[in-house]
């Protein structure tokens, strides 16, 4: 003889036994309790609350260095390299893709950088891509001079490809306008 079990009833062992399975709709199967579903929300809560102060800290940290009110903590007779800060200055003008090589040397106090030119297009006028060229050189030159004492005289070189276009100089003393531009013979 063959046993008849209803829809929806347990069978097994341990079923309908207090420790066996769970079935739907009994205590244990639902939804976490209260209390653990609270302390996940203050746990939330309170990473959101660090992550939010920890974020103003910073935008802080950063405006006050912006404005000059705190400065980066620099060891005693150390300065900063200043090819190191011709590249900052290039890419800042011209751009990351910019292939950039920077050196320096320190008998003359020359820094010598090379660079790819963002703005200069074989499309665009002879005397559009002068403007363009000069403006970009001088940029250059004047942030890799800026605050930097060591440095007594940038060069750049700026190119499109193997070609050089143009080479701007300046020195610590000289003003924007006065930076010397030399454009190559074949500048289209």
């Amino acid at each position: 003889m063959a046993k008849v079990v209803k829809s929806g009833s347990a069978v097994g062992p341990g079923a309908g036994v207090p420790g066996g399975p769970a079935r739907r709709g009994t205590a244990g199967a639902g939804p976490r309790s209260r209390s653990g579903r609270r302390s996940a929300l203050i746990i939330t809560a309170a990473a959101a609350a660090v992550l939010v102060a920890a974020g103003v800290l910073f935008a802080q940290r950063v405006m006050q260095v912006q404005q000059g009110v705190v400065t980066p903590d620099v060891p005693q007779g150390a300065t900063l390299d200043p090819a190191l800060r011709a590249r900052g200055a290039v890419i800042t003008i011209s751009g990351e893709a910019s292939r950039l090589q920077a050196s320096y040397d320190p008998a003359s106090g020359t820094v010598l950088v090379r660079f790819q030119s963002k703005y200069y297009d074989p499309k665009h006028s002879k005397t559009l891509n002068r403007q363009y060229l000069a403006t970009e050189g001088r940029l250059v030159v004047q942030l890799a001079l800026y605050n930097a004492p060591e440095a007594g005289r940038v060069v750049a070189e700026l190119y499109h490809g193997r070609e050089r276009l143009a080479t701007v100089s300046g020195a610590s003393g000289d003003e924007y306008q006065n930076y010397a531009v030399q454009y190559a013979g074949t500048l289209p």
